[in-house]
């Protein structure tokens, strides 16, 4: 599968293809998938380990004591 991206603004539920791409997607079958650019650049400041300080888990209690058990599956762990 071959990928194209590009930025467009939509109008009256209408994307229009760059006409760098046109030529080449004309008349065939696409997967489209829409993400909102301005909701993607809102945290554009934000570095990879503030947004990694972010990510909450869950796990048991005895994580960090009893790690290695649980990675290997122990049943009484």
């Amino acid at each position: 599968m071959k990928a194209i991206e590009f930025q467009a603004i939509a109008h009256d539920g209408v994307l229009d293809i760059p006409a760098e791409h046109r030529r080449r997607l004309d008349g065939k079958t696409v997967r489209v998938v829409l993400v909102d650019a301005e909701s993607q650049d809102a945290g554009g400041n934000e570095t990879l380990f503030a947004r990694l300080r972010r990510v909450r888990i869950q796990g048991p209690t005895d994580l960090s004591t009893n790690h290695d058990a649980y990675s290997v599956g122990e049943q009484d762990a």
